[in-house]
């Protein structure tokens, strides 16, 4: 999935040429709307591309599973993630775009949690854990789970500038 993502941004990139001369003079502003959303969407095919690939590499060098306490935390950071997810779709298919600004105003209260579930593990690390595979895991998975929020948000305050703007 992350492969066909990025190669459709790539498609989008490959035609933005054509795109901007493309414009009349009144949709110039589009042009560099454009271009930042497809930075924003680099951003978030990296993140996903990371962390499928250290997902992948760690099971694949059979290292041993994350521990319960951390599939939990990481189950809890899923389902936020989900269930904005399907806010912003349910968003952009009925093209009600003044919603986005109630996404946006969830950005701070989703990267707390993030960062309560990493100080967590510091916590835990210091105490019981015993697997340095593991914890690593753990913690990439948390910080690129961090920075595609990050992105995502961004993303949703770029649109949700430009539909203030219209």
């Amino acid at each position: 999935g992350v492969e066909k993502l990025e190669s459709e941004i790539e498609d989008l990139r490959d035609q933005i040429f054509f795109f901007i001369k493309s414009l009349d003079e009144t949709s110039v502003r589009g042009s560099s709307f454009y271009i930042s959303i497809l930075g924003h969407l680099t951003d978030i095919a990296q993140s996903l591309e990371y962390i499928s690939k250290k997902s992948y590499k760690h099971v694949n060098n059979n290292h041993k599973p994350l521990r319960y306490n951390q599939l939990l935390d990481l189950k809890e950071i899923d389902d936020i993630l989900s269930e904005l997810l399907t806010e912003i779709e349910v968003i952009f298919n009925n093209r009600e775009f003044q919603d986005i600004s109630g996404v946006v105003a969830k950005k701070d209260v989703v990267l707390q949690r993030i960062s309560e579930k990493i100080e967590k593990q510091v916590s835990r690390t210091r105490t019981e854990e015993s697997s340095p595979k593991n914890t690593t895991l753990y913690f990439n998975l948390l910080l690129e789970t961090k920075d595609l929020m990050k992105a995502i948000m961004s993303l949703m305050e770029e649109y949700n500038s430009s539909y203030k703007k219209v």
